[in-house]
């Protein structure tokens, strides 16, 4: 986690608010330097790479963080409940912090309740309470998801306290200690016997003054006590991570080229292109059909495109299907998210490769791979 060490820094007195990456060491200097008024940190933490992308985004006001979509840790999930009359933003915290030291029976030392200075409360969970979280581009969309099943504990009336719009890597959190500018009130850390029987009102008198962090450093962003891994929460953070893995991962990355002429279609494969090239006797029709769409799919033609072309090449070479099998077909070859290939095993494709054994084949696709590039 070392090398996830940056911070980007935000005060209302600093010159240009925000877009100030550094160390989290240095963040207790610079909240002194800007009197404790306005600050603010990411609680994501970013490794030396952000630097690169910052200049890269430079334009005419300087290098920005904005749009950053590479991987961040943290230290802390955040749950931002809040509601412009206080009282209901606290029963909602009292709520969650019930559930997760009540019903997960986590260390209370890994929970950390902060009044914000002004309508509501943050509560920040300790990571190690998920067991080993690593760095990742993925880790906001599971903490988003954390916070909507925290969301469906609360009762229907107090849902909306819960900010779901924190999730982006480049959120800022108000640093504790410092002063509200509209309330003029200070961010300060509570004790859970505070948080369940203070009134908002006695929480807002609370408020008028700093306080001490007993568990973490001036930041409130790393924690000086040590904390083991909490099963409940380990659980739903592993369930949740699979689950974003699911959603999240990234198209098929084509691994050929698009044919720059579809009239001169080119496969990588030997047996593909006999089979595109020539007819073939009812069957074996169904099998080669749907071999070609999936072919055409990693060659990257849309469905639309691949259809076309299957037509083509039943009409062209006398295959004799019906017009709506091949639209089945290819409905087929495109109905999962991603393609599949079909390789030298494949009973088919061996049945019509034209090349004698494995080197003629690999010698094919070589050939194949450097015309496509000398025509791009």
């Amino acid at each position: 986690m070392r090398q996830f060490h940056l911070v980007d820094f935000a005060a209302h007195y600093q010159k240009g608010f925000r877009n100030h990456v550094v160390p989290i060491g240095e963040v207790p200097a610079l909240v002194e330097k800007y009197g404790y008024y306005g600050c603010y940190a990411t609680y994501f933490f970013y490794a030396d790479e952000v630097f690169a992308y910052m200049s890269s985004r430079a334009g005419e006001s300087g290098p920005t963080i904005a749009g950053y979509e590479g991987k961040v840790w943290a230290p802390f999930l955040p749950v931002d409940v809040d509601h412009p009359e206080v009282s209901p933003a606290l029963e909602a915290a009292r709520i969650i912090t019930s559930i997760l030291v009540g019903g997960w029976k986590i260390d209370t030392r890994g929970l950390h309740v902060y009044f914000s200075g002004a309508k509501g409360f943050h509560l920040l969970l300790d990571v190690r309470l998920f067991g080993r979280v690593l760095p990742s581009t993925t880790l906001p969309l599971i903490f988003d998801a954390m916070r909507r099943h925290f969301v469906q504990e609360l009762p229907e009336a107090l849902r909306d306290t819960v900010d779901l719009g924190i999730k982006d890597r480049v959120r800022l959190l108000r640093l504790p200690n410092t002063i509200h500018e509209k309330s003029k009130l200070y961010k300060i850390p509570l004790n859970l016997e505070e948080m369940h029987h203070a009134s908002a009102a006695e929480i807002k008198a609370f408020a008028r003054s700093p306080r001490v962090l007993p568990l973490t450093e001036e930041t409130g962003l790393l924690s000086r006590v040590a904390l083991k891994k909490n099963e409940k929460a380990a659980e739903l953070f592993q369930r949740l991570k699979h689950q974003v893995k699911k959603f999240a991962r990234k198209p098929f990355p084509y691994r050929f080229r698009r044919p720059s002429d579809p009239g001169h279609m080119t496969f990588p494969c030997a047996a593909l292109q006999w089979i595109w090239q020539n007819h073939i006797e009812p069957g074996y029709r169904n099998n080669c059909s749907i071999r070609l769409a999936s072919g055409l799919r990693c060659l990257g033609l849309s469905e639309k495109e691949a259809d076309g072309e299957l037509q083509k090449w039943n009409e062209t070479h006398g295959i004799q299907l019906p017009a709506d099998e091949i639209h089945n077909v290819v409905r087929s070859a495109y109905h999962h998210r991603f393609p599949y290939r079909y390789g030298c095993g494949d009973f088919v494709l061996r049945r019509f490769c034209p090349l004698p054994d494995y080197e003629s084949c690999r010698a094919f696709v070589a050939r194949q791979r450097f015309d496509d590039e000398r025509s791009a």
